[in-house]
């Protein structure tokens, strides 16, 4: 290898040693320490093998929260996919007032997460929430498993929308103009050019958006945090709203280590699966 070659590695050499020392680093002693017994003060106690595991997934309330993830995951997702690419269909069919739109749509990137999640939470109170008045319903968005889901997967997308929006917006308008033009001109319906052209070309975009949502919907929770505490139930506490609270709260840190472990392997599957997805339905422009 010539000298010069070199060089460019040195520019990542930063962002190597500090990924080394606060992510890998803490999460190769989070699978060891999985293996042991943890006193209260965090230090090592005895090896146990996989009696963490064992307790863990025979836990009924990480069971509980496990499903509870999933279920946040089918409702955010898809609604999430739907209303991005319904707000972007809408932003190139407007003439006037298209910047205006588009900022709007962008505004939720410049506020904060913590304050967003405050100001869902006293929206949706059910008796003086003013998405009840809204809608002219006593939806008990607090007090209901379902909706208190529902509730914070339109918070999820809130977070979301705007660098979701921004990312597809910016792949429809890098589209070779020349392609649907001419499928226009061959007598080709707006309908036909967006799901035969259009689709197809966005689609790397679109399946990126996708896996960052599911990724969201898996590691979601200070949006429970400071929203629904988990309530009503424990119906809306997820995977990682459950280590906060086995970590933070009971420093159970056996269970929190076995937990961030367990949640890691599922997200590598997940990974794994979309990948291979990937390589079968999206199409690359040459």
């Amino acid at each position: 290898m010539r000298k010069g070659n070199a060089r460019p590695y040195f520019y990542i050499l930063p962002a190597l040693f500090l990924a080394f020392v606060f992510v890998y680093t803490p999460f190769i002693q989070s699978v060891f320490s999985s293996f042991f017994s943890i006193r209260q003060n965090g230090t090592i106690n005895e090896f146990t093998g996989l009696e963490n595991y064992r307790k863990l997934f025979s836990n009924e309330i990480f069971r509980e929260s496990f499903a509870n993830t999933f279920s946040f995951m089918i409702l955010f997702v898809p609604l999430n996919i739907a209303l991005i690419t319904a707000a972007v269909l809408l932003t190139e069919s407007l003439g006037k007032g298209k910047k205006i739109i588009e900022t709007v749509f962008m505004l939720p990137m410049a506020i904060g997460m913590s304050s967003i999640a405050l100001i869902f939470k006293y929206m949706f109170r059910p008796s003086i929430g003013i998405i009840n008045r809204i809608i002219g319903y006593d939806v008990p968005w607090t007090n209901n498993a379902f909706w208190a889901m529902l509730s914070v997967a339109f918070l999820g997308v809130f977070l979301d929308f705007g660098l979701d929006y921004l990312l597809l917006l910016s792949a429809l308008r890098n589209l070779d103009v020349s392609v649907t033009q001419a499928a226009r001109l061959d007598g080709a319906s707006e309908r036909q050019v967006f799901t035969k052209i259009k689709l197809p070309l966005i689609s790397p975009t679109l399946f990126f958006i996708l896996f960052i949502s599911i990724k969201d919907a898996l590691l979601i929770c200070a949006p429970i945090m400071v929203m629904t505490e988990g309530g009503p139930f424990r119906s809306t506490q997820t995977i990682v709203y459950y280590y906060y609270i086995e970590a933070f709260r009971n420093s159970n840190y056996a269970a929190a280590y076995s937990i961030s472990t367990a949640v890691f392997i599922i997200a590598a599957l997940i990974t794994l699966i979309s990948a291979r997805i990937e390589r079968q339905e999206v199409h690359y422009e040459n």
